[in-house]
């Protein structure tokens, strides 16, 4: 048991140092499969959202226009999905309806939000290939209207100026991830 123990503790260490990894998922809009792989050179948004959440909601707008903005200069947006109280069918209706201009993934059993560490919506995690640029929310506020920082664009201002982010953790405000149907 403990070789398998080490073992699989060489693979994940080789994995992570790799830089690169994958997610993947079926898309809650249109049901195709997606993964998403990251090779280190393209910096990648997760950004952990809700179809019942108001502060994922209040975001959808603000990461609209921010996948818009920085899409043109290499940053790629996904979705993730992990509320497991959350039906298919008002997911797939709230995700359909947000407009939202890259996928969203399903994320079952939670597992991509686990492996994230991911605790509310939105969430947001900025990575190339498994080096962490930026971890937090979105902005200061729940509502994302009346926000005095905006910690995601800013990182990502960096990001695409190429230089170190500047703050790369910030609070993370919103509605707890729910890992169980009830």
């Amino acid at each position: 048991m403990e070789t398998i123990t080490r073992f699989t503790f060489f693979l994940g260490l080789l994995h992570a140092l790799s830089g690169h990894a994958a997610v993947s998922g079926v898309n809650v809009v249109d049901g195709s499969r997606i993964r998403i792989e990251e090779s280190g050179e393209v910096p990648t948004v997760y950004v952990f959202l809700s179809a019942r959440c108001p502060c994922s909601k209040a975001h959808e707008g603000i990461l609209r226009d921010l996948s818009r903005e920085f899409s043109g200069q290499g940053v790629r947006f996904v979705g993730i999905h992990s509320n497991q109280n959350e039906t298919p069918e008002e997911t797939q209706k709230h995700f359909q309806a947000s407009g939202l201009p890259f996928p969203v993934i399903e994320d079952e059993n939670a597992r991509i939000a686990d492996e994230f560490r991911a605790l509310k919506t939105p969430h947001v995690f900025v990575r190339k290939g498994s080096i962490s640029l930026f971890e937090g929310g979105v902005d200061d506020t729940s509502s994302g209207v009346a926000a005095k920082r905006h910690y995601l664009r800013d990182a990502l201002r960096e990001i695409s100026s190429g230089k170190n982010v500047t703050q790369a953790r910030a609070r993370v405000l919103g509605c707890a991830i729910a890992r169980s149907k009830s």
